[in-house]
């Protein structure tokens, strides 16, 4: 959905929306991907990923949803 409104940058606005998605998992609002595991550096390194991921997820789908985007509505003339 960022990615279809936005009208430039759809990768930085999908990247924005994994972002987000990012803080609430921290906040304990969304639900993680991962469970824990063994130990404070595993665990570590399982969230850096994790999150990498989402953020790589979402730059892509903002992209993806920029790039299908065929009316040309609010675009400037």
């Amino acid at each position: 959905m960022a990615g279809k409104r936005a009208i430039r940058a759809p990768l930085y606005h999908g990247a924005l929306v994994g972002a987000g998605y990012v803080i609430g998992e921290a906040m304990g609002i969304a639900p993680g991907p991962l469970g824990p595991t063994d130990g404070a550096f595993a665990d570590t390194i399982a969230i850096f990923v994790s999150d990498l991921a989402l953020l790589a997820v979402g730059s892509v789908a903002g992209w993806l949803a920029g790039a299908s985007s065929s009316s040309g509505t609010d675009r400037a003339r």
